[in-house]
Protein backbone atom coordinates (compact mmCIF):
# COMPACT_ATOMS: atom_id res chain seq x y z
CA UNK A 1 0.00 0.00 0.00
CA UNK A 2 2.99 2.59 0.75
CA UNK A 3 4.03 1.88 -3.16
CA UNK A 4 0.32 2.67 -4.06
CA UNK A 5 0.48 5.77 -2.24
CA UNK A 6 3.55 6.91 -3.69
CA UNK A 7 2.49 6.67 -7.24
CA UNK A 8 -0.97 8.45 -5.94
CA UNK A 9 0.89 11.32 -5.01
CA UNK A 10 3.08 11.31 -8.29
CA UNK A 11 -0.20 11.38 -10.29
CA UNK A 12 -0.66 14.90 -9.43
CA UNK A 13 2.87 15.76 -11.01
CA UNK A 14 1.85 13.35 -14.20
CA UNK A 15 -1.84 15.31 -14.14
CA UNK A 16 0.59 18.62 -14.08
CA UNK A 17 2.98 17.48 -17.24
CA UNK A 18 0.46 16.29 -19.03
CA UNK A 19 -1.91 19.50 -19.10
CA UNK A 20 1.45 21.63 -19.10
CA UNK A 21 1.64 20.16 -22.42
CA UNK A 22 -0.62 21.21 -23.83
CA UNK A 23 0.02 25.28 -23.83
CA UNK A 24 2.99 24.13 -26.13
CA UNK A 25 2.86 23.44 -30.01
CA UNK A 26 1.68 20.46 -31.02
CA UNK A 27 4.55 19.80 -33.10
CA UNK A 28 7.05 19.65 -30.00
CA UNK A 29 5.55 16.57 -28.94
CA UNK A 30 4.10 14.72 -32.22
CA UNK A 31 6.07 15.98 -34.91
CA UNK A 32 4.37 14.09 -37.65
CA UNK A 33 1.64 16.10 -37.21
CA UNK A 34 3.36 18.72 -38.54
CA UNK A 35 2.82 22.49 -38.02
CA UNK A 36 -0.50 24.78 -37.57
CA UNK A 37 -2.28 22.45 -35.47
CA UNK A 38 -4.43 22.61 -32.57
CA UNK A 39 -3.23 22.59 -29.12
CA UNK A 40 -3.45 19.47 -27.80
CA UNK A 41 -1.59 17.72 -24.84
CA UNK A 42 0.65 15.35 -25.55
CA UNK A 43 -0.17 11.73 -26.50
CA UNK A 44 3.03 10.42 -24.59
CA UNK A 45 2.36 12.42 -21.75
CA UNK A 46 -1.74 11.26 -21.80
CA UNK A 47 -0.64 7.62 -22.17
CA UNK A 48 1.67 8.12 -18.90
CA UNK A 49 -0.99 9.83 -16.79
CA UNK A 50 -3.79 6.85 -17.68
CA UNK A 51 -1.19 4.13 -17.16
CA UNK A 52 -0.48 5.26 -13.31
CA UNK A 53 -4.24 5.84 -13.12
CA UNK A 54 -4.69 2.26 -14.27
CA UNK A 55 -1.68 0.99 -12.11
CA UNK A 56 -2.87 2.34 -9.12
CA UNK A 57 -6.37 1.50 -10.00
CA UNK A 58 -5.33 -2.04 -10.04
CA UNK A 59 -3.49 -2.23 -7.08
CA UNK A 60 -6.23 -0.92 -5.10
CA UNK A 61 -8.57 -3.38 -6.61
CA UNK A 62 -6.65 -6.58 -5.93
CA UNK A 63 -5.87 -5.55 -2.42
CA UNK A 64 -9.76 -4.59 -1.76
CA UNK A 65 -10.38 -8.47 -3.53
CA UNK A 66 -8.16 -9.63 -1.20
CA UNK A 67 -9.79 -8.42 1.63
CA UNK A 68 -13.46 -8.68 0.88
CA UNK A 69 -12.26 -12.78 -0.23
CA UNK A 70 -8.95 -13.88 1.08
CA UNK A 71 -7.76 -16.56 -1.19
CA UNK A 72 -9.16 -20.16 -0.05
CA UNK A 73 -7.36 -22.88 0.70
CA UNK A 74 -6.58 -25.82 -1.05
CA UNK A 75 -8.36 -27.99 1.76
CA UNK A 76 -11.46 -26.14 0.91
CA UNK A 77 -11.14 -25.44 -2.73
CA UNK A 78 -10.01 -29.54 -3.53
CA UNK A 79 -7.70 -30.64 -6.16
CA UNK A 80 -9.39 -30.56 -8.96
CA UNK A 81 -10.55 -27.57 -8.87
CA UNK A 82 -6.62 -26.16 -7.79
CA UNK A 83 -5.75 -28.16 -11.13
CA UNK A 84 -7.94 -26.37 -13.54
CA UNK A 85 -7.11 -23.20 -11.84
CA UNK A 86 -3.59 -23.51 -12.36
CA UNK A 87 -4.66 -24.72 -16.35
CA UNK A 88 -7.03 -21.38 -16.81
CA UNK A 89 -4.08 -18.94 -15.25
CA UNK A 90 -2.00 -19.93 -17.94
CA UNK A 91 -4.44 -18.60 -20.57
CA UNK A 92 -6.25 -15.76 -18.45
CA UNK A 93 -2.90 -14.36 -17.91
CA UNK A 94 -1.57 -13.38 -21.69
CA UNK A 95 -5.19 -12.37 -22.02
CA UNK A 96 -5.09 -9.95 -18.84
CA UNK A 97 -1.80 -8.74 -20.72
CA UNK A 98 -3.74 -8.06 -24.18
CA UNK A 99 -6.37 -6.20 -21.98
CA UNK A 100 -4.08 -4.18 -20.53
CA UNK A 101 -2.20 -3.01 -23.84
CA UNK A 102 -5.47 -2.25 -25.53
CA UNK A 103 -6.14 0.05 -22.21
CA UNK A 104 -3.07 1.41 -22.79
CA UNK A 105 -3.56 1.85 -26.80
CA UNK A 106 -6.49 4.00 -25.97
CA UNK A 107 -4.57 7.44 -25.00
CA UNK A 108 -2.63 7.73 -28.31
CA UNK A 109 -5.98 7.39 -29.68
CA UNK A 110 -7.99 10.56 -28.01
CA UNK A 111 -4.67 12.44 -27.84
CA UNK A 112 -4.38 12.18 -31.82
CA UNK A 113 -8.42 12.54 -32.03
CA UNK A 114 -7.82 8.96 -34.34
CA UNK A 115 -11.56 8.56 -33.52
CA UNK A 116 -12.62 11.13 -35.66
CA UNK A 117 -11.55 9.55 -38.50
CA UNK A 118 -12.44 6.16 -40.58
CA UNK A 119 -15.62 6.52 -38.07
CA UNK A 120 -17.29 3.00 -40.02
CA UNK A 121 -16.90 -0.77 -39.13
CA UNK A 122 -16.26 -3.35 -39.20
CA UNK A 123 -14.37 -2.00 -42.03
CA UNK A 124 -11.67 1.35 -42.01
CA UNK A 125 -13.91 2.97 -44.76
CA UNK A 126 -13.34 0.87 -47.75
CA UNK A 127 -10.41 -1.64 -46.25
CA UNK A 128 -9.82 -3.83 -43.31
CA UNK A 129 -6.36 -2.39 -43.48
CA UNK A 130 -6.28 0.83 -45.09
CA UNK A 131 -3.40 2.00 -47.32
CA UNK A 132 -2.60 4.75 -44.92
CA UNK A 133 -1.31 1.72 -42.43
CA UNK A 134 0.89 0.24 -44.75
CA UNK A 135 2.48 3.69 -45.71
CA UNK A 136 3.14 4.82 -42.54
CA UNK A 137 4.68 1.58 -41.25
CA UNK A 138 6.33 1.46 -43.81
CA UNK A 139 7.97 5.13 -43.60
CA UNK A 140 11.24 4.93 -43.10
CA UNK A 141 11.15 8.62 -41.66
CA UNK A 142 8.34 8.24 -39.25
CA UNK A 143 9.90 4.89 -37.93
CA UNK A 144 8.18 4.03 -34.55
CA UNK A 145 6.28 7.54 -34.07
CA UNK A 146 3.78 6.32 -36.61
CA UNK A 147 2.38 3.65 -34.04
CA UNK A 148 1.74 6.19 -31.62
CA UNK A 149 1.29 9.15 -33.71
CA UNK A 150 -0.42 8.55 -37.20
CA UNK A 151 -3.87 8.63 -37.39
CA UNK A 152 -4.73 5.52 -39.49
CA UNK A 153 -2.04 3.04 -37.75
CA UNK A 154 -2.87 4.26 -33.75
CA UNK A 155 -6.71 3.88 -34.64
CA UNK A 156 -5.91 0.05 -36.36
CA UNK A 157 -4.36 -1.22 -33.72
CA UNK A 158 -6.81 -0.60 -31.40
CA UNK A 159 -9.04 -2.21 -33.23
CA UNK A 160 -6.61 -5.05 -33.33
CA UNK A 161 -6.13 -5.20 -29.88
CA UNK A 162 -9.77 -4.87 -28.94
CA UNK A 163 -10.68 -7.87 -31.11
CA UNK A 164 -7.83 -9.55 -29.27
CA UNK A 165 -8.93 -8.86 -26.16
CA UNK A 166 -12.65 -10.16 -26.96
CA UNK A 167 -11.47 -13.22 -28.44
CA UNK A 168 -9.23 -14.25 -25.71
CA UNK A 169 -11.65 -13.69 -22.87
CA UNK A 170 -14.12 -15.07 -24.50
CA UNK A 171 -11.39 -18.32 -25.19
CA UNK A 172 -11.69 -17.99 -21.07
CA UNK A 173 -15.20 -17.90 -20.81
CA UNK A 174 -15.29 -20.97 -23.01
CA UNK A 175 -12.22 -22.85 -21.94
CA UNK A 176 -13.46 -22.26 -18.48
CA UNK A 177 -16.87 -23.16 -18.43
CA UNK A 178 -15.74 -26.73 -18.86
CA UNK A 179 -13.70 -26.79 -16.45
CA UNK A 180 -14.21 -27.91 -12.56
CA UNK A 181 -13.68 -24.80 -11.28
CA UNK A 182 -14.65 -23.49 -8.06
CA UNK A 183 -18.04 -21.92 -7.54
CA UNK A 184 -16.62 -18.41 -7.24
CA UNK A 185 -14.31 -18.66 -10.14
CA UNK A 186 -16.79 -20.08 -11.88
CA UNK A 187 -19.10 -17.04 -11.60
CA UNK A 188 -16.38 -14.79 -12.16
CA UNK A 189 -16.03 -16.52 -15.48
CA UNK A 190 -19.60 -16.07 -16.41
CA UNK A 191 -19.06 -11.85 -16.32
CA UNK A 192 -16.45 -11.81 -19.12
CA UNK A 193 -18.58 -12.33 -22.04
CA UNK A 194 -20.98 -9.76 -20.81
CA UNK A 195 -18.27 -7.18 -20.16
CA UNK A 196 -16.38 -7.73 -23.15
CA UNK A 197 -19.54 -7.62 -25.25
CA UNK A 198 -20.90 -4.36 -23.84
CA UNK A 199 -17.33 -2.37 -24.07
CA UNK A 200 -17.27 -3.79 -27.84
CA UNK A 201 -20.28 -2.37 -28.66
CA UNK A 202 -19.77 0.97 -26.27
CA UNK A 203 -16.44 1.08 -28.49
CA UNK A 204 -18.31 0.78 -31.57
CA UNK A 205 -20.89 3.48 -31.71
CA UNK A 206 -18.57 5.55 -30.10
CA UNK A 207 -16.86 5.25 -33.18
CA UNK A 208 -19.59 5.46 -35.49
CA UNK A 209 -21.26 8.62 -33.86
CA UNK A 210 -18.01 10.60 -34.12
CA UNK A 211 -17.15 10.20 -30.37
CA UNK A 212 -19.81 11.89 -28.91
CA UNK A 213 -17.89 13.07 -25.08
CA UNK A 214 -20.61 11.09 -23.17
CA UNK A 215 -20.37 7.78 -25.05
CA UNK A 216 -16.03 8.70 -24.83
CA UNK A 217 -16.49 8.53 -21.20
CA UNK A 218 -18.63 5.68 -21.23
CA UNK A 219 -15.85 3.55 -23.12
CA UNK A 220 -13.30 4.51 -21.21
CA UNK A 221 -15.33 3.35 -17.81
CA UNK A 222 -16.34 0.07 -19.72
CA UNK A 223 -12.56 -0.25 -20.43
CA UNK A 224 -11.71 -0.08 -16.59
CA UNK A 225 -15.22 -2.40 -15.82
CA UNK A 226 -13.39 -5.15 -18.53
CA UNK A 227 -10.03 -4.74 -16.34
CA UNK A 228 -11.93 -5.17 -13.22
CA UNK A 229 -13.71 -8.11 -14.20
CA UNK A 230 -10.38 -9.79 -15.67
CA UNK A 231 -8.63 -8.70 -12.39
CA UNK A 232 -11.43 -10.89 -10.44
CA UNK A 233 -11.22 -13.48 -12.48
CA UNK A 234 -7.58 -13.68 -11.76
CA UNK A 235 -8.37 -13.68 -8.18
CA UNK A 236 -10.33 -16.38 -7.92
CA UNK A 237 -8.05 -18.41 -9.77
CA UNK A 238 -5.65 -18.42 -6.85
CA UNK A 239 -5.21 -20.79 -3.84
CA UNK A 240 -2.82 -20.59 -1.18
CA UNK A 241 0.75 -21.60 -2.31
CA UNK A 242 1.87 -24.05 0.65
CA UNK A 243 -1.64 -25.96 0.81
CA UNK A 244 -1.62 -26.58 -3.13
CA UNK A 245 1.54 -28.36 -3.33
CA UNK A 246 0.17 -30.68 -0.77
CA UNK A 247 -2.80 -31.19 -2.21
CA UNK A 248 -1.59 -32.04 -5.41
Amino acid sequence: MTGLFGLGLSQAFVGWWMVRSGFDDPAKHTPTLGPNQRPRVSPYRLASHWTAALTIYSGITWHAFSLLRPTPSALHVGSEAIAAAKKLRKLALPVTACIALTLLSGPFVAGNDAGHAYNTWPKMLDDWIPPEWLAAVSNPATKWRAFFEDTAVVQFDHRTLAYASVAGSLGVWIYGAQMPLSAAAAGAIQLLPMAVAAQMCLGIATLMLYVPIELGVAHQAGGVAVLTTMLFVMHTLRTAPLLVMAAL
